[in-house]
């Protein structure tokens, strides 16, 4: 549903007056509920893959990775931001329509990740 929401904003700007801010808040809305569900449903996911005894060391990992991805981010949006810019007129996903497929890729691949042959789950001895 993020996947399908993240594709819809392209068309949402070509609306405007009453209609644009219907649109941004409703989706603004649904972008934040999906966000505390995927983060929680990763939660979730993670405590289940590891021991009880594990789970604060695997908590601070998620969180310390976590906070790098908020400090590298930024500059990597802006530089995809930018280099979307220069490619106005490309054939193939001009301007910022490169921005949203790359964004649709990664939650694509944050999706698969989430699939039984990738997802780690615990037996009785520990970690499969």
């Amino acid at each position: 549903m993020a996947i399908l929401l993240l594709s819809s904003y392209p068309f949402i700007a070509l609306l405007s007056g009453l209609g644009l801010s219907i649109m941004i808040n409703c989706a603004s809305v649904m972008k934040n509920v999906f966000s505390v569900s995927i983060i929680t449903g990763l939660f979730i996911l993670q405590n289940n893959a590891v021991d009880q005894s594990q789970r604060g060391a695997a908590n601070g990992i998620s969180m310390t990775a976590m906070s790098l991805f908020k400090a590298v981010g930024p500059a990597g949006g802006g530089a995809l931001l930018s280099w979307a810019q220069k490619r106005q007129n490309a054939v193939f996903l001009p301007g910022d329509q490169i921005v949203f497929f790359v964004l649709n890729v990664v939650e694509l691949i944050g999706l698969l990740m989430t699939f039984k042959p990738f997802l780690s789950q615990k037996t009785k001895n520990g970690p499969a």
